[in-house]
């Protein structure tokens, strides 16, 4: 595709998905898109720093509005059983790459809070071997999911003592009802704040909190009680997530781009209010003058480092390829009984793949690096995407500054179209072609 016909399938690809609540930070769009690239090969191989994430995936409850692999635990012997098999699936790997240096560490799931005392201590105590076992950069900064509901002193002073400063919490929104509705429950207020007094007092530096937009009947005075619930408990940092939902379920929510714009844009301008820091277009803000994420998060959005994912569904990257590993796509309510944890798909990604996915994991910071796109190219980013750049450009919806493209206030609530004029040739054509036979 070159001169006017390239133009008009930029148009029309952008066009597209400007209109589609599924182009998002996510890539791929469909599991199927990557599967001429299964290998079996160790994308890791070579690499000599990354960072770690460990997946537990117990739950207290499962809040339908989740995405990620989660279930009910079963109890004591489930849980240690899990413990053993990610110290296993740790150590085979430890044992073929070595003393790699490590960029970051954390622990989300599911809620790693959620473990019963004694293999919540045995993974601690797991950690903070892995630590010893790499050279680690004094700065970073490791985070761990918890929830107030399972919130348990002897468990937060267990992860300061392994080197966690930083902990993050979902209170999504405040509203009972609503909450209720996706199977979630939520503390008061001053319980929050008592317990935020309680893990500052254990040696934790920082406290996240997530909220998220672009729910079911999510009104403008539910996100105003939920910011004022943010104001009354001011932690370090609080994360924003747009509500991701499947193709079955965008018939009847009654959302588009625009209202989630509007919503984005009313927490925004109340959080810069209150005293937070943030660019327009980030997810993230902090009271600080950091990016509002763990290391672990900054290096994979900022600088494309590869990442390491151990425990259930995880998912690793590097300039090779993309991995997750097994039961990515369980949606059981309890854990199917396994003997391993491994690495069911593999895919040897070429370099337009790796930009592609690089390009949609940098966009929550409503940005990315120019020069990690050359990087992975090995030429020119601004060259290769030279029409594309040139349409962003045209219609102001990105601007350049230092090494970044940035979102301006016109692009970002097009996000995911912009992303995906940095999808592979292959990819859009696909895209384009499906939506189109569809209509």
């Amino acid at each position: 595709m070159i001169g006017d016909n390239k133009i008009q399938f930029i148009e029309k690809l952008f066009q597209l998905t400007s209109k589609d609540l599924l182009c998002n930070t996510s890539y791929p769009l469909n599991k199927s898109w990557f599967e001429k690239y299964k290998a079996d090969i160790d994308i890791m191989d070579g690499e000599n720093e990354m960072s770690f994430y460990f997946h537990i995936p117990f739950c207290k409850h499962l809040c339908s509005f989740c995405e990620y692999t989660k279930f009910i635990s079963s109890g004591f012997e489930e849980e240690e059983k899990y413990i053993e098999l990610i110290i296993k699936q740790y150590n085979e790997f430890w044992r073929e790459h070595g003393k790699i240096e490590l960029l970051g560490l954390d622990v989300g799931g599911g809620t790693p809070t959620a473990l019963n005392l004694k293999s919540f201590e045995k993974f601690m105590l797991f950690l903070e071997q892995v630590r010893e076992n790499h050279s680690c950069k004094n700065t970073i900064e490791s985070s761990m999911e918890f929830s107030f509901s399972t919130y348990d002193r002897k468990k937060i002073l267990l992860a300061a003592q392994c080197g966690f400063s930083r902990l993050s919490a979902g209170i999504q929104v405040y509203d009972r009802r609503m909450l209720r509705q996706n199977n979630r429950e939520i503390s008061s207020i001053k319980t929050i704040k008592n317990i935020c007094e309680e893990i500052k007092q254990c040696g934790i530096n920082k406290l996240n909190l997530d909220i998220m937009y672009g729910l079911p009947n999510e009104s403008f005075d539910v996100i105003k009680n939920t910011i004022d619930a943010i104001e009354l408990i001011m932690p370090e940092h609080v994360t924003l997530y747009e509500t991701r939902y499947n193709l079955n379920q965008l018939d009847y929510i009654g959302l588009n781009r625009e209202l989630l714009w509007k919503q984005y844009m009313y927490i925004y301008d109340r959080l810069l209010s209150i005293g937070y820091k943030g660019r327009l277009g980030q997810n993230t803000f902090s009271k600080y003058d950091d990016e509002g994420v763990s290391s672990y998060l900054y290096t994979r959005m900022f600088y494309g480092k590869p990442y390491k994912g151990f425990g259930i569904s995880a998912q690793s990257m590097s300039r090779k390829g993309l991995s997750y590993n097994n039961l990515k796509l369980c949606k059981e309510k309890c854990m199917p009984q396994i003997e391993k944890i491994y690495e069911e798909d593999i895919y040897m990604l070429p370099t337009r793949e790796i930009v592609a996915k690089y390009v949609c994991i940098a966009l929550y910071s409503g940005r990315f690096n120019i020069k990690v796109v050359s990087d992975i190219l090995q030429q020119d980013g601004m060259s290769v995407f030279k029409d594309e750049f040139d349409f962003l450009f045209n219609h102001k919806y990105v601007e350049i500054v230092d090494d970044y493209c940035i979102l301006t206030s016109k692009g970002f609530p097009l996000y995911g179209a912009v992303a995906s004029l940095f999808w592979s040739e292959e990819h859009k054509e696909k895209y384009i072609k499906t939506v189109t036979n569809n209509l």
